[in-house]
């Protein structure tokens, strides 16, 4: 149901991830309320006693108090704690750009709450994602921007560098070449890319050396990676890594999951005997045992 209150009778939700509120987004909320007014179900909450606690609206309701209004219209429901975290965060991650570190606080906050209910972690994990319309994987990217250093998280919380872009700079160099990527504002593409050149360089010292370059913002462009790494190795007689065992066991893995997976493509081979169907897959798999061949032969 809807019900008019007094504006100084609405509680924030104490489940809610934002944690400040940008001041000309405000402003511009308020100019769009006093041309257009505030359109149906703008607010939502439970009662509190007298009061209504707000699921989600806190920025609209900080742009009626800067208008001065008295009362506003709030739809009331039944809300759980569970409904009050969700549907605020869920709200507030289509309508209003939370960081990446406060949807990561967010997130962490409804999983923790799942789990002490007695909700198991991978049911709760899959609840959280079917909510938020969030891949599993992307969750778990965010979870891990809570175990970076403050400075990271500051920079992520203040905008100065994107969640994603901090992660892969932090998985490449640590929060030095986070600082790196925001200096020289790297995207998070170039910074795939970097890593991606740097695992090609086939010896380790060389490999290290060029990545020490790389962190402290000397190299920055994907290809002097490769022409950098080049100089060094010239001359050089190559040796393997340390870790090509591991690689080598990663591949094997790899290789037994395709096989494993190439069964339910079995089931439907009778129908790629049709012409035509099947021409892209069959020179894809020519070119890849081409590959595999030159490789171990």
């Amino acid at each position: 149901m809807r019900i008019v209150v007094p504006v100084k009778n609405v509680l924030p939700n104490p489940y809610q991830a934002r944690k400040k509120m940008d001041r000309e987004g405000i402003r511009a909320l308020a100019d769009e309320i006093r041309e257009n007014g505030l359109w149906v179900g703008a607010l939502r909450g439970r009662m509190k006693g007298d009061k209504v606690e707000l699921c989600f609206g806190h920025r609209r309701l900080a742009a009626l108090k800067s208008l001065g209004w008295t009362e506003v219209e709030v739809e009331v429901a039944e809300l759980t704690d569970e409904d009050m975290a969700g549907q605020g965060l869920a709200e507030n991650m289509q309508r209003e750009g939370l960081t990446d570190i406060e949807k990561a606080e967010g997130i962490h906050m409804m999983l923790q709450r799942l789990i002490r209910a007695g909700t198991k972690e991978t049911d709760a994990f899959a609840r959280v994602s079917r909510l938020l319309g969030l891949s599993s994987g992307w969750i778990k990217d965010l979870l891990s921007l809570l175990a970076l250093e403050k400075p990271v998280q500051k920079a992520i919380r203040e905008k100065v560098i994107a969640g994603r872009t901090a992660l892969e700079a932090h998985r490449l160099g640590g929060k030095e070449m986070v600082q790196t990527a925001i200096d020289k504002k790297l995207p998070v593409h170039k910074i795939s890319a970097l890593a991606q050149k740097l695992r090609r360089i086939p010896d380790e010292e060389v490999r290290e050396r060029v990545k020490a370059d790389v962190i402290r913002g000397r190299v920055v462009v994907p290809e002097q990676v490769q022409e950098k790494a080049r100089v060094l190795l010239k001359g050089r007689k190559p040796k393997p890594p340390s870790d090509l065992d591991r690689l080598l066991g990663e591949w094997v893995a790899r290789v037994r999951q395709w096989s494993t997976e190439l069964d339910e493509l079995m089931l439907y081979k009778r129908f790629l005997a049709e012409p035509g169907r099947a021409d892209v897959l069959k020179s894809e798999v020519q070119k890849l045992s081409a590959r595999l061949q030159r490789l171990t032969s």
